[in-house]
């Protein structure tokens, strides 16, 4: 979030009165969905933090639901240890919803520990208000995924009395899995953990928030918080190790080290068991003798610029989520080159073991039953064909020939050299997200575009090349998008790839809904696909493992739509497994796609490309994402 107004948006005057409840004082901060204002209770004068939606969103009725969503998750949420949310309602004169919460009068930690390191009580103090505090949200299913040293208020300079600000990005994990990124990035760089850049699994959980409270810690007791960013190559590899702590006071430097475990499943069980931790008290001189050490090693090496003061509770990151649609229209004939099958591994990243095979059957009104991961149903996982081998499909179908490459597209931070588009702000902005190209693995669409504002749904394995495109977004436009992250396996990267190659004719994608995004197995997803005309449509499921069906049959026409009814059997190892539906329309249908039976990603999408090229046909595609568990 950005300090200080946006100079085009419409702001609140002081004097301004909501519901006749409260009264504007002052403008706090401002950011690309909301803002945040001091005020006051009318009637006792009492102060508070209100946070507004922007006009651009007021009839967004997704926008609304996410915001209520925020303050309903909160609204019950009694703990000392966490900003109190008051109301959530719509004020009728100006027709924008709001959200009126406890005003921390005080300085952030990160404030306070830069002028001068904690001493060990006040950490030992410290670490059993916090972990209590989130141990009261993850028991309500909140994890909270930005625990910072900015986020944590001191009132008074009592860490007794701190506060857990920002809970504006906490998402219940009742939700669908997705990462969330914009608005300053949720989770920042420094503080993220391993699970949130896609690592050790991706599946961010409450350990997530006890590895960032971690280096919180470190970063009180020292002054200055650990590096933990850099470059992609840098960020990860910081995070498959536990960082050096051979210099941290020997009485909580084993909790610490529990807490900074690379694998979720080696820290503490819970925020309860770190508030718990046995910590010795202070030996008077042994304590005053570290303590000294301490600030004489920080002494000089801190940077030098004091934070900006902090008086506010939350920060303000509104997201929906949404279809993905792209299309590539092919007009000559020849022959289109498209990369190599395989996706490579992300810049700096090692190779990642696929996740636990799992075994799903579509039932389908005709033909043998189809199964991702195998031929025919199975009690046990079939895992997935290493790529050498997967040269045909296992139901006869066309056989399957590696692509030519071609020379890769221009790759994100270069898309801000790009001259920019003529037309409209928001017309300018919406060519920036249709041009910019992630590389492989990664797809993005718009949901919501205005001319300072913009979401965006992605989707890729890991969430590290859209804390590109959020910084690149950023320095182009002006502002940050809110990107909503949704995470593929590896072997589900060709369908990305081959979504990212059909992304410059958005206009012609089919227009994809699916309900609901979570299921077990036994149950359906029911969807619709709309604005097909008189084109060929072809649904494709691509499982966790990367095999793709042509489930097709399903589909029932419906005036100018299709409609369809796909229930799902799997066995395999527990845990939901993400799922892509691929909708893809053209004149005729695409050989390569038809009667796909477990075919493997990697060698499809090429192929479909390929033939697009040949027949000179326009191609539209729009992806969906749900999770199937057991």
């Amino acid at each position: 979030m950005q300090d200080g107004p946006h100079p085009s948006r419409m702001q609140l005057s002081p004097g301004t009165r909501l519901n006749g409840i409260y009264e504007i004082d002052a403008l706090i901060a401002a950011g690309g969905m909301g803002e945040i204002y001091k005020g006051h209770t009318v009637q006792t004068g009492d102060t508070v933090a209100i946070k507004i939606l922007h006009p651009d969103f007021a009839e967004h009725e997704s926008a609304l639901a996410l915001f209520r969503r925020e303050a309903s998750a909160l609204h019950n949420l009694h703990h000392e240890a966490i900003v109190r949310y008051y109301v959530f309602t719509i004020e009728p004169a100006l027709g924008r919803p709001y959200l009126a919460m406890e005003f921390v009068e005080g300085q952030s930690l990160a404030d306070i520990v830069q002028r001068e390191p904690l001493t060990y009580e006040a950490v030992r103090s410290l670490v059993k208000r916090v972990a209590f505090g989130l141990h009261a949200a993850h028991e309500r299913g909140i994890i909270h995924r930005d625990v910072s040293s900015d986020n944590i208020m001191i009132p008074a300079g009592d860490v007794g009395r701190a506060k857990i600000i920002d809970f504006g990005i906490a998402r219940s994990t009742q939700l669908a899995d997705r990462t969330i990124i914009g608005g300053g990035f949720a989770g920042k760089y420094n503080y993220v953990s391993p699970e949130q850049l896609g690592l050790f699994g991706g599946e961010v959980q409450a350990k997530s928030d006890i590895y960032s409270l971690g280096l919180v810690l470190v970063e009180a007791l020292t002054g200055q918080p650990i590096d933990m960013g850099g470059s992609q190559a840098q960020i990860l590899e910081k995070r498959r190790k536990v960082p050096d702590l051979g210099y941290i006071d020997l009485r909580i430097r084993p909790l610490i080290e529990k807490m900074l475990q690379p694998d979720p499943a080696a820290r503490p069980e819970s925020m309860a068991q770190v508030a718990a931790w046995p910590l010795p008290t202070s030996r008077p001189g042994e304590a005053q003798s570290s303590d000294a050490r301490r600030r004489d090693r920080n002494r000089g090496t801190s940077s030098g610029g004091g934070r900006r003061w902090i008086a506010i509770a939350a920060a303000l990151v509104l997201l929906i989520g949404g279809g993905a649609g792209a299309a590539y229209y092919l007009t000559h004939q020849g022959t289109l080159g498209v990369r190599e099958p395989p996706a490579p591994p992300l810049l700096g990243s090692r190779k990642q073991e696929p996740p636990p095979s799992a075994t799903a059957k579509a039932d389908l009104p005709q033909g043998p039953a189809l199964t991702p991961g195998g031929g025919a149903p199975s009690a046990a996982p079939t895992p997935p064909s290493p790529p050498a081998q997967a040269a045909k499909t296992e139901s006869g179908g066309p056989s399957l020939t590696p692509a030519q490459p071609v020379p890769p597209a221009a790759k994100g931070p270069d898309i801000a050299a790009l001259p920019p588009p003529s037309g409209s702000r928001a017309q300018q902005i919406q060519s920036y997200i249709n041009q910019y190209d992630g590389g492989d693995c990664f797809f993005i669409t718009p949901t919501m575009v205005s001319a300072n504002a913009a979401r965006i749904d992605g989707y890729g394995a890991s969430s590290s090349p859209f804390q590109v495109l959020d910084d690149a977004f950023k320095r182009t436009n002006g502002f940050e998008a809110d990107i909503e992250v949704r995470q593929v396996t590896r072997p589900q990267c060709p369908a990305l790839t081959f979504l990212g190659r059909l992304r410059h004719e958005r206009a012609r994608a089919p227009q994809l809904q699916i309900a609901p995004t979570s299921i077990r197995s036994g149950e359906a997803v029911t969807g619709t696909i709309g604005g097909v005309g008189s084109n060929s449509v072809q649904l494709l499921l691509v499982s966790d493992e990367g095999s793709v069906q042509d489930v097709s049959a399903l589909l029932k026409s419906s005036g100018d739509a299709r409609t369809f009814n796909l229930r799902l059997q799997r066995t395999g190892t527990a845990g939901a497994q993400p799922q892509l539906l691929v909708a893809v329309v053209s004149g005729r249908p695409l050989a390569t796609l038809e009667g796909a039976q477990s075919t493997p990603a990697e060698q499809l999408f090429p192929l479909a490309l390929t033939e697009a090229t040949r027949t000179g046909q326009a191609v539209a595609a729009s992806v969906r994402y749900f999770k199937l568990d057991l």
